[in-house]
C-alpha cells in the first residue's frame, strides 16, 4: 500500500514537472515572437530615412513661365541637396558633410 502511494506521488510529481516545463517553454516562445515583432517594427522605422526637405506641389493657382523656370531650378537644387543629406545620414563622414551638390540657383 505504501509502495502504491509513493509510486502515485512520484507519477503526480513527474506529470506536474512536465506541465511546468511545457507551459514555461510555451510562454518563452510567445515572448520571443513578441520581441521579434518589436524588433521588426524598430528595423522598419530605422530603415526609413527622414526627409529634411519635403517638396510638395503648390496648392495655389498656376504661375507664369518665368516663375515655373525659377521654381524648377530651385526644385532641382533642393533635390540635389536632399540626395547629399540622405548620403550623409547613411554614411556620415566629413567629406559627405561638406561636399557641395554642384547645383546652385542662378538668377538672370
Amino acid at each position: 500500500m505504501l509502495g502504491v502511494l509513493i509510486g502515485g506521488l512520484f507519477t503526480f510529481s513527474f506529470a506536474a514537472l512536465l506541465l511546468v516545463v511545457f507551459f514555461g517553454a510555451r510562454r518563452i516562445e510567445e515572448e520571443f515572437k513578441e520581441k521579434e515583432a518589436e524588433v521588426g517594427a524598430i528595423r522598419a522605422a530605422a530603415a526609413h530615412i527622414p526627409r529634411f526637405i519635403v517638396v510638395s506641389p503648390p496648392a495655389g493657382a498656376r504661375s507664369g513661365p518665368f516663375d515655373e523656370a525659377v521654381f524648377g531650378q530651385v526644385r532641382r537644387y533642393l533635390e540635389a541637396e536632399q540626395l547629399l543629406a540622405d548620403e550623409f545620414v547613411l554614411r556620415p563622414s566629413l567629406e559627405s558633410l561638406y561636399r557641395e551638390s554642384g547645383r546652385r540657383p542662378v538668377g538672370h
